[in-house]
């Protein structure tokens, strides 16, 4: 088993982008403080055992002051102050419910100032005394960590090493606390610099008997990060007013473990060149990958600005894959089956709502938001080699993806063109509460335009409604999540031009449809080429001369005007010429004609549209009739008509009421006719795996008083949040 390893004067280093969660623990390893303040070390390593932190007076310190000396030093802490409600450590032990630490007898004392009011003996407390009255609804600007609270907190920094999992870091053990306390996480440094920040969350109460300490960073933000953190406890009397130690001795007792989970750096990815075998016939499937997001391998190449498009931002505006918004999975608790290495990859926020991780502020960032078109890019460091071999316009991603909010694109510039490709299509899901596409059922794009020979930077386009992630509570929060191969189908390569022959790389218009309500000036994508494979010039016809106009010399197409619907062809020749080999100035070949190319767009007088259908759950025959879900949309907004492609498998209603018949693979195909203002819809198809394997019904755990609380809580809050995205702050 991995572990963290605690060693004195130590501190991390390396790169903690781009880490991996493992299935293996870690714990924190408690060795002897030799003098001074020393530093745990959360840091993977063999032969550690959990940190068992106590409460005791040598090693905790406090933020309240004395009444006499409100602006003085810190009060100091007693342990032989004993209130009468308080349980006896000595006699109690964990609960059950404390996990490694059930049944074992408490360690530590109640930490206190004493009662200032009540002599040693009085009504059953026990003590020392006399005590002197202190402080307790601490004081900001006398030296009070949070206001209105007195803090207790642990000598001992804890330093987290880059390959910790903070979303894993759980507290677990018992405790007493009089009265209302909150935990407290204080690191030294956050992702945006901030030295100040503090982190209060799960509030812990009872000193009638031990209660439990249960704290697990997948689901609290905590307020870890990298580095040193001071951790301690926030308390606040509710009962009195003034709140100072005179009748209210404000107890603590704590007796808890640290652990957490190791990362590990991802496996560099073996190949990214997309390539056919020299034998492999026209048509034969090709694939590269898996590829991952994370901090390591991606980067933010593109912003918006005022409504401009940046790329590569200097400085850089960063990526963290440590930052999760509430509402988004965790990729390490996916079931089994389904583990990825993927991480979420985000800007972050400045403002963290109290349940995102690890609950710590980002820095500052802008350009994050639609502005008509799209808004970020995500793009990959590795380039995907394509080629000559390769078809193309068959080009895919098929994988697991997961946005906030939307996924608009693939985004994809050739080494040896200027620019991007445009225009993008919607090519991505929506969605960040969980994946869209599974292991056994990926989510497949539709072909991608703008792919050459040669490498080509790829990434993702999305949007998050918002210019900028300071949102309060994180709801600006931005984020991708993919994990994908790239596909493509094998083709003959072009001819060499030493051999005296040419090729015209004149492609297929993607989309194949253009509406002429955007304009006369035709956007042909990829763009027409000047030259052929031999360097010659290329020329263009048309040959529907009453419906588009084509530039000789560029490619570039024109409607007439007014604009008539139907078929837009062009060809593109180049004549018979010379090569001369750019290795070898005297090697000129004479080169032949090339073989003509023609291609055809669809000119409409109508809006086009397009439909998105994401994909599908599996289902179990016996459940009977269900509905398709997520049902797709067309962006035109109008109805969209479901048919059954594999009608002994499964049928289905026009409104996407499906029936399953047998096991199998139901396949529903998404149409939309269009009306007198849009066009028809490219027609989009979904599998649906049908099987009649039993259903299984998972147990849900029985929670105590603490746990049925904790839960009321937290729903409270989720039914704020459950509206949350596509209506947000600009």
């Amino acid at each position: 088993m991995e572990s963290i390893s605690r060693l004195a004067g130590r501190r991390p280093g390396g790169s903690r982008a781009g880490r991996v969660a493992s299935a293996l623990s870690i714990a924190l390893l408690a060795m002897s403080a030799a003098g001074g303040v020393q530093a745990a070390q959360l840091m993977c390593g063999p032969g550690a055992t959990p940190l068992r932190i106590s409460t005791a007076k040598a090693t905790w310190s406090t933020d309240a002051r004395y009444v006499s000396a409100p602006a003085g030093a810190a009060a100091a802490i007693v342990d032989d102050y004993k209130w009468r409600g308080w349980f006896n450590p000595t006699t109690s032990t964990h609960p059950a419910s404390a996990g490694a630490l059930a049944g074992q007898p408490l360690q530590g004392k109640w930490l206190s100032f004493g009662d200032a009011q009540y002599p040693t003996g009085a009504a059953g407390n026990t003590g020392t005394g006399p005590y002197p009255a202190v402080i307790t609804d601490g004081n900001v600007a006398n030296g009070a960590l949070v206001a209105r609270r007195v803090s207790f907190t642990y000598n001992e920094k804890i330093t987290i090493g880059p390959n910790v999992d903070l979303s894993s870091i759980k507290l677990t053990g018992s405790g007493g606390f009089d009265d209302s306390t909150d935990l407290l996480v204080k690191p030294d440094t956050t992702p945006s610099g901030a030295t100040d920040w503090i982190r209060t969350s799960a509030s812990f109460g009872g000193f009638g008997a031990p209660s439990l300490i249960s704290v697990d960073g997948a689901n609290t933000g905590m307020g870890f990060y990298y580095g040193d953190n001071t951790i301690g406890f926030a308390v606040v009397n509710t009962f009195y007013a003034p709140t100072t130690s005179a009748g209210n001795p404000t107890g603590l007792f704590a007796d808890f473990q640290i652990t957490a989970d190791c990362l590990t750096e991802p496996e560099p990815v073996a190949s990214a060149v997309l390539s056919c075998a020299p034998d492999a016939a026209d048509g034969t499937p090709v694939e590269i990958g898996p590829f991952f997001t994370n901090a390591r391998d991606w980067k933010w190449a593109m912003r918006t600005d005022s409504g401009a498009l940046v790329e590569n931002t200097v400085p850089e505006q960063p990526l963290f894959d440590d930052y999760k918004y509430r509402s988004w999975f965790n990729p390490a608790k996916l079931a089994a089956g389904q583990e990825t290495s993927a991480r979420w990859i985000s800007p972050g926020t400045t403002s963290p709502g109290t349940a995102d991780l690890p609950g710590v502020p980002y820095p500052a960032a802008t350009g994050q938001t639609k502005f008509g078109y799209y808004g970020s890019v995500f793009t990959m460091n590795q380039a995907i080699t394509v080629a000559n071999n390769v078809d193309l316009d068959s080009i895919k991603l098929t994988g697991r993806f997961a946005f906030d909010d939307t996924g608009d694109s693939v985004y994809v510039k050739p080494a040896t063109a200027a620019s991007h490709y445009t225009p993008f299509k919607h090519l991505l899901p929506d969605g960040y509460g969980g994946f869209t596409g599974s292991v056994a059922s990926p989510f497949t794009t539709a072909t991608i335009p703008g792919f050459e020979v040669g490498d080509n930077t790829i990434g993702l386009v999305l949007d998050g409604g918002q210019l900028r992630n300071d949102c309060g509570s994180g709801v600006c929060a931005l984020g991708a999540i993919a994990e994908f191969k790239v596909t493509a189908t094998c083709k003959a390569p072009a001819p060499d031009p030493a051999t005296g022959t040419q090729t015209i790389n004149f492609r297929a218009p993607n989309p194949g449809v253009y509406s002429a309500t955007n304009g006369s000036t035709v956007a042909w994508s990829p763009t027409p080429p000047l030259k052929s494979s031999a360097d010659i010039d290329v020329t263009y016809s048309t040959s529907t001369p009453g419906v588009c106009s084509v530039n000789a010399s560029t490619g570039a197409v024109t409607l007439v005007t007014p604009a008539v619907a139907g078929s837009c062809t062009i060809t593109a020749n180049a004549a018979a010429g010379t090569w001369t080999d750019p290795n070898d100035s005297t090697n000129v070949v004479a080169i032949s004609a090339a073989p003509s190319v023609t291609q055809t767009m669809e000119i409409t007088l109508l809006k086009t549209q397009e439909i998105t259908f994401l994909a599908q759950e599996s289902r179990k025959v016996p459940d009977g009739a269900f509905a398709v879900d997520p049902a797709a949309q067309a962006s035109s907004l109008l109805p969209v008509v479901y048919t059954s492609l594999t009608q002994s498998i499964c049928s289905v209603t026009s409104d996407g009421t499906v029936t399953p018949k047998r096991n199998g693979v139901c396949t529903i195909a998404a149409d939309q006719p269009g009306n007198a203002e849009y066009a028809a819809a490219e027609r989009v198809t979904q599998d649906i795996t049908l099987t009649d394997a039993p259903v299984v019904i998972t147990q849900v755990p029985t929670l105590d008083i603490l746990g049925l609380s904790l839960l009321s809580l937290l729903g409270a809050g989720a039914g704020g949040l459950a509206l949350r995205r596509r209506k947000r702050a600009e």
